[in-house]
């Protein structure tokens, strides 16, 4: 069992390596930069998978996907509780999952990175946490 305040201490950081790694998603100009430094990435270390050239749609959807996660990451840092990390856990727990699929269908390697921690942070929001009378209070 994990204490309350160590567990709101897990969904803080996680939110903080969302926000750190998820901002260049939330408008065309980082996004398309952050791609760019991927790209190099993958073919640096010689990955399998491809990254495709991007359009429009590709673009919108990552902004999309950014603009929400730097949202959801500010909840969870201002205001961090239980709920919101099994929520974080299960939305985690899909974002690994569709990682694994689109590597899977021959997207790049370079998303694996991120799944590491997907899963880690899952496992963790979803450890048991000991009940206290504060832990009632701010579940």
């Amino acid at each position: 069992m994990m204490h309350p305040t160590r567990y709101l201490s897990i969904v803080r950081a996680s939110a903080w390596y969302d926000l750190l790694v998820t901002w260049p998603f939330a408008t065309p100009w980082t996004f398309v930069w952050l791609y760019g430094q991927l790209a190099l990435l993958a073919q640096t270390l010689g990955l399998p998978g491809t990254l495709h050239p991007l359009d429009a749609t590709h673009i919108l959807l990552a902004n999309l996907l950014g603009s929400v996660v730097v949202v959801w990451s500010l909840a969870r840092i201002l205001s961090p509780t239980i709920q919101l990390g099994r929520l974080d856990g299960v939305a985690r727990a899909l974002f690994a999952l569709w990682q694994i699929y689109a590597f899977w269908s021959g997207a790049s390697a370079v998303v694996l990175g991120f799944t590491l921690f997907e899963v880690a942070f899952a496992v963790l929001q979803f450890w048991p946490v000991a009940h206290t009378a504060k832990t009632a209070e701010r579940a």
